[in-house]
């Protein structure tokens, strides 16, 4: 008898080194006529939306999710480039019910991941994803990650309220977004 080798289909995949990944941040996924200019600002319809995901779909573009970034091994990011597709992140802030609602969806229609940066403290408030929803996302494979227990501008709090606002947010996150993209040198120490 001869013994039979199993062929492998599993493929070297070289690690990238250089690379530019687009960081699409969004806020509201919902119709926002009746909402203020900064409402109004912030909001991004369905329609539209899934026409962003759709246009990105269709123009070869993957998804990764931004802890992917971090990883010293660039895997998801090399499997992507190997694959001669064009990597980009969705971000989600705040944690908002129509991320979950209305974007959330449209990215499973088109199988793409996403990472949602939650208010910790306004989990189940009115607007706000549940702590059920959230749990549904992680289990699909999206990223959840953190954006302070109440959102206050960390440059303008003490250190020791910003060190809390910080940690007692993380929950098992990776990843921190800064409450309306505001840090200076010392915020960014205590999040590293």
């Amino acid at each position: 008898t001869i013994p039979l080798i199993q062929p492998t289909n599993k493929v070297e995949i070289p690690k990238v080194t250089e690379y530019q990944v687009p960081i699409l941040m969004y806020h509201y996924i919902r119709n926002a006529e009746r909402e203020s200019e900064l409402g109004q600002n912030l909001s991004v319809s369905p329609q539209n939306f899934e026409a962003h995901v759709k246009y990105l779909k269709e123009n070869n573009y993957e998804t990764l999710k931004l802890v992917d970034l971090s990883d010293p091994d660039k895997k998801a990011i090399s499997k992507i480039i190997y694959e001669k597709k064009k990597p980009i992140i969705f971000t989600f802030d705040d944690g908002y019910t129509d991320a979950y609602s209305q974007a959330w969806p449209i990215l499973k229609k088109y199988d793409f991941v996403a990472t949602f940066f939650i208010i910790r403290n306004y989990v189940g408030k009115d607007n706000y994803m549940t702590q059920a929803q959230i749990d549904e996302l992680a289990k699909a494979g999206m990223e959840i990650g953190s954006n302070s227990l109440t959102h206050p501008d960390l440059t303008k709090i003490g250190l020791d309220d910003a060190q809390s606002q910080i940690a007692l947010s993380k929950d098992n996150a990776l990843t921190f977004c800064y409450p309306s993209g505001k840090y200076n040198p010392a915020i960014v120490k205590l999040i590293q």
